[in-house]
């Protein structure tokens, strides 16, 4: 009975994506069609003797795990997408953001942490799981002060309400927008803060210097250097 379901299903679907085909209105899609009573053996069976070589079957254990690593990976790009927005918005619009990676000891916390985290944030803020593992938490509009007395609470309050042997990190970086800067070298310098903070004992928030501050600075130097050997002739003293 199953068997003969899903042949009359596959036949349906093949039909029809042949026709949008030929029309030039087909896409390319991954169809999941969940068929109770249907096991390894008589699948392999099937896909033997009717040439079903371009289907697949899965469990749905196996398929959860694919497919949660598909959501992390999009997850990852959502992150950078919101990034790229809100740093172009720090630019043009002088308006700070911080970003954060919170990542506890024991990895069956991470759901626990995530919820907790985004339970607390404002309505602007974003917050994902990156496929790394950690949290990463986008507080838009926010100076780098206020961002770690704001983290500061948030994980005050996820230890309060989780175990309290929650070994819990956090690292955290600041964007002014005074530069430009690629949202991978932002994440990059958060997860130097949580690893500096794992290195400290764990357990704390590290803050590391804004990002974009520290090229500026550079680059005022460079201008002044420039400028000072046009007119003179001389280099500044280092």
């Amino acid at each position: 009975m199953v068997e003969n379901t899903l042949l009359r299903q596959l036949a349906d679907i093949e039909t029809a994506s042949r026709q949008d085909a030929a029309s030039g209105d087909g896409g390319t899609y991954c169809l999941i069609r969940v068929f109770k009573g249907l096991d390894d053996e008589t699948w392999r069976s099937m896909r033997s003797e009717l040439d079903l070589n371009k289907w697949r079957a899965a469990s749905l254990a196996a398929l959860a795990q694919d497919m949660g690593g598909i959501v992390r990976e999009a997850a990852d790009t959502l992150l950078h997408h919101y990034l790229a927005c809100e740093m172009e918005r720090a630019r043009l619009c002088q308006l700070p953001l911080a970003l954060a990676l919170i990542e506890p000891e024991d990895d069956d916390a991470l759901d626990t942490v995530f919820d907790l985290a985004r339970a607390q944030l404002r309505r602007f803020d974003h917050a994902t799981r990156l496929s790394t593992g950690p949290v990463a938490i986008v507080l838009s509009g926010t100076p780098l002060a206020a961002a770690e007395r704001l983290l500061g609470a948030m994980l005050r309050r996820i230890r309060q309400v989780s175990d309290p042997s929650l070994v819990c990190s956090a690292g955290l970086v600041g964007y002014g927008g005074l530069v430009e800067l690629k949202t991978s070298a932002l994440v990059e310098h958060a997860e130097e803060a949580l690893a500096e903070a794992r290195r400290m004992g764990g357990n704390r928030l590290e803050v590391a210097p804004s990002a974009d501050a520290v090229l500026a600075s550079r680059e005022t130097l460079v201008r002044a250097s420039e400028k000072h050997f046009l007119f003179t002739g001389k280099k500044l003293p280092e």
